[in-house]
């Protein structure tokens, strides 16, 4: 496996006995097996009901083999590099162990698992019901284990993973009984050997052909070592919904090697698609990096684990090495605001961000997602050097534009999913990134709300849909507009009928301060020519506020009067 581009899987986590062991021993060959997915680069993990003593019994080998080993069923951690382990959840308590004692159950007690076997589960359950500890039954295929309340083999590795400050959306696990269950429900790929109990190979995304150790080398072998770019199209259960067709049907879409353009013409909705596409993202636990050139992206602070970086804000955009650490966390999204740059400063650092961001993810898989919002304003037509850090792959992308013949000629061949809110720039963009090829779709135009989307592969799919409801409504940058510095081309001038003035203002505060001290036929001449709700729409990118100075506009009002109703309408939605 020396060679693989590391994308899907960064972690590969197996049970014990049934999966890897057989009667209690791992062959030769399923220990070179495990290598092999080592020397990868990935890490391998053990997920198993043993007690970490009676492991070592049966598995001399354990610290050479894996990465860390959940043992307890969940109850205990333990990393082999530097012998450390920690205990998960409580020790078993005293007037527990006395009851199963007087009630003839026999038993062992690891750090807090006690584990007996299955036909003194009555016996068990009776004692704890007598004593009022919280403890939990788990079998697995004869075996009892009396466990805290909570604790789980998915619990154990959730902790493994925090450690390691890696993703189970990049890891792939296998197993073959009923206190497999949880940890295989959290793995991005679930894997159950061909002697799986049957619960477990009917909710498994690929059942081995062979059983036990066999089965996870055939596994490896075949899937692991080609990063499971065969079987990605199988993982239907973690497709994304962002609508539903004019049927009722939802519409998804994978969040594995999807290159998604987002096209549409500025209100359009193409801000409310993308935004959309974020939320989901977040909401399905992967991490995402929004680079955001705009600022339009400031109210997703509101949402859980999601950190936004620079613009007006306090919080400065970070270093290249800043942006490394904190893409290590595979819970927490990043938004980076680069509203405050010049289009320049926008592609350098872009440029440097990427650069982190391709580090990261060859060795963690993260983060899950890039964002590009206004792509055009990092990669224009011009060219730009991040083009060469966005190359066709499995990893995940998603590039919004108003056009796509804004962007640099080399990633206008990139997607191989298109969606758009408006029909005319749908088919250019499909036609630029197919090579010609026209998308089949009925009818002239797209109602609002609506949208269109391809998947390019050999025969281009195209569906309309009704765009999905978002959590977090799409609010631009306030403080981006209301204080920050606008650049030259997209601030207000007032110029007034003869050109005799040059009044720049570069947001909401200062167009205000200026709005206040024009003459009156420089402010009218602006309203006939109905400039401040053009302005509003275009630059500041506000339909609502540019929909209430157009009727300030269009009102037949004396000077003074439009002048104190549109400034009203500013200050009622802008802190100004």
């Amino acid at each position: 496996m020396h060679g693989t581009s590391l994308v899907n899987v960064h972690v590969f986590a197996c049970d014990y006995d049934g999966t890897i062991a057989d009667g209690g021993r791992c062959a030769p060959e399923i220990v070179q097996a495990l290598a092999r997915v080592r020397e990868s680069g990935r890490k391998v993990l053990l997920v198993t009901g043993r007690m970490l003593p009676d492991l070592r019994s049966v598995c001399a080998d354990v610290d050479r083999m894996f990465d860390a080993v959940v043992a307890e069923n969940g109850a205990l951690l333990y990393f082999p590099e530097t012998r450390e382990a920690r205990t998960l959840g409580d020790p078993p308590e005293s007037a527990l162990v006395e009851e199963l004692r007087r009630r003839g159950v026999p038993f062992d007690l690891g750090s807090s698992i006690i584990a007996t076997t299955e036909p003194y589960a009555e016996a068990a359950l009776a004692a704890i019901r007598e004593t009022g500890v919280e403890r939990t039954l788990v079998f697995n295929k004869g075996a009892l284990m009396l466990l805290p309340g909570g604790v789980t083999k998915g619990t154990g590795l959730d902790a493994a993973l925090t450690v390691l400050a890696l993703s189970a959306h990049n890891m792939v696990g296998a197993g073959d009984a009923e206190n497999d269950h949880a940890f295989l429900a959290m793995s991005e790929c679930a894997v159950a050997v061909a002697d799986a109990v049957p619960a477990l190979r009917e909710r498994a995304d690929y059942v081995t052909r062979a059983p036990g150790a066999r089965g996870v080398i055939e596994f490896i072998d075949e899937h692991l070592s080609n990063d499971l770019v065969a079987l990605m199209p199988r993982l239907t259960r973690h497709r994304l919904p962002i609508g539903e067709t004019a049927d009722g049907e939802p519409l998804t879409i994978s969040p594995h090697g999807t290159r998604l353009l987002i096209v549409g013409p500025s209100a359009s909705g193409k801000s409310t698609l993308t935004g959309l596409l974020v939320e989901r993202l977040i909401e399905s636990g992967r991490s995402v990096l929004l680079v955001d050139p705009e600022g339009d992206y400031q109210s997703f602070a509101e949402l859980e684990r999601v950190v936004v970086l620079g613009g007006s804000s306090e919080r400065a955009l970070p270093t290249p090495d800043e942006l490394r650490q904190l893409l290590h966390q595979p819970r927490t999204s990043l938004v980076l605001n680069l509203s405050a740059m010049t289009r320049a400063e926008k592609v350098a650092y872009a440029t440097k961000a990427l650069g982190a961001v391709g580090y990261v993810r060859s060795t963690t898989g993260l983060p899950h997602w890039l964002i590009l919002d206004e792509a055009h304003h990092i990669i224009p037509t011009d060219g730009s050097p991040v083009v060469e850090l966005l190359r066709p792959g499995a990893e995940s992308l998603c590039m919004s534009t108003l056009d796509i013949n804004q962007l640099a000629p080399e990633v206008r061949t990139l997607p191989n999913v298109v969606a758009a809110t408006e029909l005319a720039a749908f088919t250019d963009a499909v036609r630029a990134a197919t090579g010609g090829r026209s998308p089949a779709l009925a009818g002239t135009r797209l109602a609002q709300g609506e949208a269109a989307i391809a998947w390019l592969g050999p025969d281009v799919r195209a569906k309309r849909f009704r765009v999905g409801k978002r959590r977090v409504q799409h609010r631009r940058h306030i403080r981006k507009y209301t204080e920050g510095e606008l650049p030259p081309d997209r601030s207000f001038y007032f110029r007034g009928p003869a050109g005799a003035l040059n009044l720049r203002a570069s947001n909401l505060v200062r167009f205000v301060e200026l709005a206040e001290g024009v003459d009156e036929p420089t402010w009218a001449w602006h309203l006939r020519q109905q400039d401040y709700s053009t302005w509003a729409r275009q630059q500041i990118k506000d339909d609502d506020l540019a929909g209430a100075l157009a009727t300030v506009e269009t009102a037949d009002l004396p000077a003074a009067e439009s002048r104190r109703r549109a400034l009203d309408e500013i200050r009622a939605r802008y802190a100004v």
